[in-house]
């Protein structure tokens, strides 16, 4: 249920950066840059022992003596499907989870690059 929990407040983050970005929120209040940046960095440093969690726990699912006996048992009776190794769901979901660790982190730079131009701005003379 945790991981769920975290999921959905991932989500919702999102959308809010997505509105919050829409809204044009960020050139008024350039803190929000910096938030944005440091949260971002968290949630990508926070993902990689995620990932490797998500692995050790399968492989010792895997490598249990109940999932040999599965095997043994669906390989008695004809089935080929199952077999106590990764599988393509799993792998795609590493994959995927290293996508959006290389995502977060290119949203934390344009973020401190968005944060360096609106404090640029604000310090150039406005010409009339």
């Amino acid at each position: 249920r945790a991981a769920v929990a975290v999921g959905g407040c991932l989500f919702v983050f999102s959308c809010i950066l997505i509105l919050v970005g829409a809204l044009r929120f960020p050139w008024r209040f350039p803190a929000w840059l910096l938030l944005e940046c440091t949260l971002d960095i968290v949630i990508a440093i926070g993902m990689v022992p995620a990932l490797y969690y998500f692995f050790h726990f399968l492989q010792g699912v895997y490598n249990s003596s109940v999932c040999k006996e599965r095997e043994q048992l669906y390989q008695s009776k004809g089935y080929q499907g199952f077999g106590c190794r990764l599988h393509g769901a799993e792998i795609a979901a590493g994959l995927w989870g290293s996508v959006a660790v290389v995502a977060q982190l290119l949203s934390a730079g344009l973020a401190a690059r968005a944060y360096g131009t609106v404090r640029r701005l604000e310090q150039k003379p406005v010409q009339v």
